[in-house]
């Protein structure tokens, strides 16, 4: 299956934007897993499930590490120039991975629908670096003398 991310615009937004990466994966859950790996700190990561050819998509059965997730709806309502937003539905990877529920209902709704992991955690934040306070460690003679 082929998805792009959806990465959160700022911590904790609930506001999400395509990434431009394509991605190839065997299920959501490992697309999501790609896609967090490029996320942004502190934001978290939905996939937009992708299909080049229109018409309905053929039912995917879940992997065995898909079976029985369950992921928040984030949909671009406002057309392509807008950003993806939970809305409150839940899509579960049950008799076929929730990326297909996805496509086929794009079509009946006329816009895009992108999911997110139920309480998806932000990308870690980078480590602080705590400020040195060691001062410079003093030369010993040895090394200051050059031999001629």
């Amino acid at each position: 299956m082929k998805f792009y991310a959806l990465y959160e615009t700022a911590k904790a937004s609930g506001q999400y934007v395509l990434g431009s990466s394509l991605i190839d994966a065997d299920s959501t859950t490992a697309a999501v897993a790609i896609a967090a790996a490029s996320a942004p700190a502190g934001c978290r990561t939905g996939v937009w499930p992708f299909r080049q050819v229109s018409g309905t998509p053929d039912a995917v059965a879940p992997t065995a590490d898909e079976a029985g997730k369950q992921y928040d709806v984030l949909v671009q309502a406002g057309g392509a120039s807008d950003v993806f937003k939970p809305d409150g539905q839940v899509f579960a990877s049950v008799a076929a991975d929730a990326a297909g529920m996805c496509l086929s209902l794009e079509r009946f709704f006329g816009y895009r629908l992108g999911l997110i992991p139920q309480n998806a955690q932000p990308a870690a934040e980078p480590a602080a670096t705590p400020a040195s306070t060691d001062t410079p460690a003093a030369t010993s003679d040895a090394a200051d003398q050059k031999t001629s």
